[in-house]
């Protein structure tokens, strides 16, 4: 997004006429030869411009915008070319040096970029006393650089940050037991997929590239840059341990149902085990039956009778069969057509 902010000389004159007399560069009344003509915008401080007849290069004194391949280069251009359009006259101070206040009617135009967060305030200069009150504001409104509305800048990748480990970090904390392996490891990779990006920003906060900011808004970044990944490490131990709990409890449970089908499948084989023996019985008892059944009525055999077994097995007639001579209902005692089978 670009963060165009054009004012007009108008009403910059109106804001910034008190504080460009009576310190540093003054807006003195223009001569003829400190007066030039814009031609060119180049980046966010530097300009061509036509004086006396002749091409000049004059870069802005006292501020240090973004290159054009950084964040906000080109918003800082962009708003130095609203200030400056081709064509406007405007007046430099020193009005031979390359590198000049900038002065478009009454508005110190290098002053201007600072105060729309679009460039630093460079220290020790002749404009600093009216360039570093600028930027001061920019910082108190969050503007340009100092705030959150373009995603380039730290401030609004810190606050990108912490989303989006909240994102990922909240929903885990409230993951609770039996939930499964798989809901832990989504939650797990969202985590880790915050990670690089904290570790990134922390090294990044460490760099000296930020000299140029307030410290005390570094300080903030870094300290809450250091939370987020403070939080970010201990969402993924917590999920790092619910994992091996989940494990554990779904081998348990796999070892359990495994059990209780061994059990299962040990009862069926001892029921069908006894069914069996019962069937066995059942047929025995049918085949006995059906061989009384078909014998003839019980008869002494005739002229032959035994007294009992003892006779019988003497006799060596045992076991006797109905129907054979001498067999007798008093030598079948289990009535299953076979006396003294014993």
């Amino acid at each position: 997004m670009r963060l165009r902010r054009p004012v007009t000389v108008a009403l910059l004159g109106l804001v910034v006429a008190a504080w460009t007399t009576g310190c540093g560069v003054d807006a003195e009344p223009s001569t003829e030869s400190d007066v030039a003509t814009v031609s060119a915008v180049l980046d966010g401080r530097t300009v061509e411009v036509e004086r006396a007849g002749k091409a000049v290069t004059v870069t802005l004194l006292g501020i240090d915008p973004p290159a054009l391949d950084e964040c906000l280069g080109e918003d800082s251009a962009a708003a130095l070319s609203d200030l400056l359009p081709i064509g406007a006259e405007v007046r430099l101070e020193p009005a031979d040096d390359p590198v000049a206040a900038v002065f478009a009617g009454d508005v110190l135009v290098n002053a201007e970029l600072a105060r729309q967060g679009l460039a630093h305030a460079v220290v020790d200069t002749a404009i600093t006393e009216q360039v570093a009150p600028a930027e001061q504001e920019a910082v108190d409104v969050g503007a340009g650089l100092f705030g959150t509305q373009d995603e380039c800048t730290v401030q609004a990748q810190v606050v990108a940050l912490e989303k989006a480990a909240a994102a990922a970090a909240e929903p885990a904390a409230v993951l609770a037991a039996g939930v499964g392996v798989a809901e832990v490891d989504r939650h797990a990779a969202a985590v880790a997929a915050v990670v690089p990006t904290g570790a990134a920003l922390a090294a990044l906060l460490d760099g000296e590239q930020w000299v140029r900011y307030p410290a005390a808004m570094i300080a903030d970044l870094r300290t809450r840059t250091a939370a987020v990944n403070d939080r970010l490490g201990g969402a993924a131990s917590a999920l790092a341990l619910l994992r091996a709990s989940e494990e554990q409890r779904v081998e348990a449970e796999r070892v359990a149902a495994e059990a209780a089908a061994a059990a299962a499948a040990a009862a069926d084989e001892a029921a069908r085990q006894a069914q069996a023996v019962a069937d066995a019985e059942a047929a025995r008892i049918a085949a006995g039956t059906a061989t009384v059944q078909k014998a003839p009525a019980a008869t002494s055999g005739g002229s032959v009778s035994y007294k009992n077994c003892d006779a019988v097995k003497a006799a060596g007639a045992a076991p006797i069969l109905a129907g054979q001579p001498g067999y007798s209902s008093k030598l079948d005692k289990d009535g299953d057509g076979v006396g003294c089978e014993k």
